[in-house]
């Protein structure tokens, strides 16, 4: 596990040896990897690295390359399937100095050039430069689990894993994207390409870039293989264990002590399960605890522990901890993101990398088999739209608008109040209404019209039609907005919170959901094995019931969160009054005062729960207050 980057002269030209700017790259990346660095510079490449040792800590220096020194190669990641990629380099008459993952790959490229990338089970992002074909690959993994970013300036094409990374080269410029800010504030994360820097692109998952004659190409490698394969529920049942037990002990492998994230929920608590039965050594599990007892799951956690035998660890989060938490891991983020539990996942590794230096966790499974309360809602918008309008807009939606406001974690007011609010609008639309902050009508009361770069809302929706594993029209809605959110909020939120907030940790951070042949399996399944009726997860419950205690399998969906709707109120006020203030805003020039004013008011007084529109903007100001003040 590792931060890379790298540059390169588009014109071919050897580099300046004494104008090295990779020592200053990497010290902004340090905390990806804080035992080893190095870098090379070759012709007209540069390449630099640092390390966080997990596999082969006495030999898997890097930059590492081939027998003859002609291909050289930077990686982030694990590949759990090197030993048998091990053997296959041998097999072809290579040989290997080290025992790490990353020099398989190195003789993997020799022998295949970038079809290499479809052996590789795992999450990477890496860069080789061929000398001899004066050619740079640069790819990222299939789910996109590792970040991988770049731009080209002054005829240079530069990337990294963060964008720190890419700032500390002299000629990156650090200029705000419009575009980006939009997608931001509907989306509450920047999608990529984008990034919130003009300039700067992120490259997607499952794509590889080439940099060659002076050209920098992107190309996709993988598209889901969606079996046809008709199974049964017991079959289907048999092989979703089969495969995520597999997963896991791949995922185990390691030469640091390894742990697992518990929530108590399902997903991170059937991966403890499964963990707990390969693992020859008792299993270490982590989770956190809230006073506040609507966003509390502590004793689930905790009761999944005692079932399993696990050596559960637990700390508590309060509100002061969370400000701390949230200033110091300022120091490590680079774009906004307002998923709010990105601070406790942040204090969660935190707390994990003092016992151990592997985590795994259960991201993924939401998108995969179903687990959402929007899936459900989705069902829901469909009966909604069968009651007489007048019946909906004269007598219910009155009711549900006048429910008093409650801060607690997924209160009724609050799942009513946003339901009828998008229930009547097409399905994507509707799905980033429930889900996302400011959607496009807001977002031009909100921001100045100078700013505005995005005319209309469908600039913002995605093209669902297009996405891996899709059959477009014939696909249901959930099916649909499954896959919507396996594309777009799982690498482009869930993925980012969980790699910067590990990383800033020196913390590794595993998926066995991602695996990628269990991920062309759940999208083989039809949508009545994920969501059947108002049931959700329902092949991964059915699949889980041997493991678990039965009071785990049937509790609703919590999800990881932090009381921002009372914490704005209070614990968080004086940056919230410093950030949003008159003052601040006027000399920011992006925004209407006025209309953020209102939306204070409104939830102070506790007129409307504002906490997704405020804390959107609030993470925005204090990015904006970093790098671009």
């Amino acid at each position: 596990m590792c931060g890379i980057v790298g540059y390169m002269n588009l014109s071919g030209k050897p580099l300046d040896p004494t104008r090295n700017f990779l020592p200053a790259m990497c010290r902004s990346i340090h905390h990806r990897g804080p035992d080893d660095s190095g870098e090379l510079i070759i012709g007209p490449a540069a390449i630099g690295m640092t390390r966080l040792s997990i596999i082969d800590l006495s030999t898997g220096h890097q930059p590492i390359s081939n027998e003859d020194g002609s291909i050289w190669i930077v990686f982030n990641g694990e590949i759990y399937n090197y030993q048998d990629l091990q053997k296959l380099v041998l097999s072809k008459g290579h040989t290997l100095r080290t025992s790490s993952d990353t020099e398989v790959i190195v003789h993997l490229y020799e022998e295949y050039g970038v079809d290499c990338l479809e052996l590789l089970e795992g999450m990477f992002a890496f860069a080789i430069w061929d000398r001899n074909k004066e050619r740079f690959l640069v790819a990222r993994d299939r789910m996109g689990e590792k970040p991988l970013h770049y731009g080209v300036f002054d005829g240079q094409m530069v990337f990294g894993s963060e964008l720190k990374g890419l700032l500390a080269h002299p000629s990156v410029s650090k200029e705000l994207s419009p575009e980006a800010l939009q997608k931001y504030l509907a989306l509450e994360y920047v999608p990529a390409p984008l990034s919130i820097f003009k300039g700067i692109r992120k490259l997607m998952p499952a794509h590889y870039l080439i940099v060659e004659n002076g050209q920098v190409q992107t190309a996709c490698y993988w598209q889901p293989k969606v079996s046809k394969e008709k199974l049964s529920e017991g079959e289907a049942q048999e092989k979703l264990v089969s495969l995520l037990s597999t997963s896991t002990k791949l995922r185990l492998i390691a030469d640091v002590p390894v742990g697992v994230f518990l929530s108590g929920g399902i997903d991170s608590s059937v991966i403890a399960a499964l963990a707990s039965q390969v693992s020859s050594e008792q299993i270490k599990t982590f989770s956190i605890g809230f006073s506040d007892s609507s966003f509390d799951e502590s004793s689930h956690a905790e009761k999944v522990a005692k079932h399993l035998g696990t050596e559960h660890n637990l700390a508590w989060f309060s509100p002061q901890v969370a400000r701390a938490t949230l200033e110091e891991l300022w120091n490590f983020l680079d774009e906004p993101i307002a998923d709010a539990s990105v601070v406790p996942t942040y204090f969660l590794s935190k707390m994990t990398r003092e016992m151990v230096k592997v985590a795994l966790a259960g991201e993924g499974g939401d998108e995969l088999f179903g687990g959402y309360p929007t899936y459900q809602a989705h069902r829901l918008a469909g009966m909604w739209r069968r009651i007489p309008a007048s019946l909906r807009t004269n007598i219910i939606e009155p009711m549900v608008k006048k429910l008093p406001v409650s801060m607690n974690n997924l209160s009724f007011d609050y799942k009513a109040k946003r339901f009828i609010e998008s229930a009547n609008m097409p399905p994507i639309e509707r799905h980033l209404g429930w889900m996302g902050s400011l959607p496009f009508s807001e977002q031009m009361q909100l921001v100045r019209p100078e700013i505005i770069a995005l005319k209309s809302k469908e600039d913002i929706l995605p093209d669902v039609l297009s996405m891996p594993g899709s059959n477009g029209a014939h696909d249901d809605v959930v099916s649909q907005i499954m896959k919507l959110d396996m594309i777009t909020y799982l690498p482009d939120d869930l993925l980012v919170k969980s790699d910067r907030s590990s990383m800033a940790a020196s913390l590794e951070v595993r998926l066995p959901f991602l695996a990628y042949p269990l991920v062309e399996f759940a999208l083989s399944l039809p949508a009545s094995y994920k969501v059947r009726g108002m049931t959700t997860k329902y092949l991964l419950k059915k699949a889980a019931a041997p493991y678990l205690p039965e009071s785990i399998l049937k509790r609703p969906k919590k999800g990881f969160g932090i009381p921002v709707g009372k914490w704005l109120n209070n614990d968080f006020k004086p940056l919230v009054d410093e950030l949003l203030s008159e003052s601040f805003i006027k000399r920011q020039g992006l925004f209407d005062w006025k209309y953020i004013e209102r939306l204070r008011l409104e939830h102070e007084e506790s007129r409307f729960d504002r906490r997704k529109e405020l804390w959107t903007i609030f993470m925005f100001q204090w990015w904006w207050r970093k790098f671009l003040a």
